[in-house]
């Protein structure tokens, strides 16, 4: 017979499972995002790295994860130079980068 206690840690343990999958899909989508623009712009890519996360409750969805990521580029190849990404789920909001000098 299933007790109250087991029930809330079966669901506690099916939430963290969750939320980690959420913030893994998430950043994934960061490394591709940052990835396109580094591409499209003839930069090169070094890293991506999450800066913070909150979750946001019934603002247009049930539940919404907000993030932003930096990301580490070069422009000539000896410098290197940041540029911030900002995530709502798997959407891209919003990309700023530093000056940064081209080849």
């Amino acid at each position: 017979m299933v007790q109250l206690t087991d029930l809330i840690v079966l669901i506690s343990i099916a939430l963290v499972i969750f939320q980690f999958w959420q913030l893994r899909r998430q950043s994934e989508a960061a490394l591709a995002y940052a990835k396109d623009y580094c591409e499209r712009n003839n930069i090169q890519f070094i890293s991506v790295a999450r800066q913070k996360t909150r979750m946001v409750f019934f603002k247009k969805q049930l539940l919404e994860w907000h993030s932003k990521f930096q990301f580490e580029f070069s422009g000539n190849g000896e410098d290197s130079n940041f540029g911030e990404l900002v995530l709502i789920d798997q959407r891209l909001i919003n990309v700023t980068t530093e000056v940064y000098k081209m080849n």
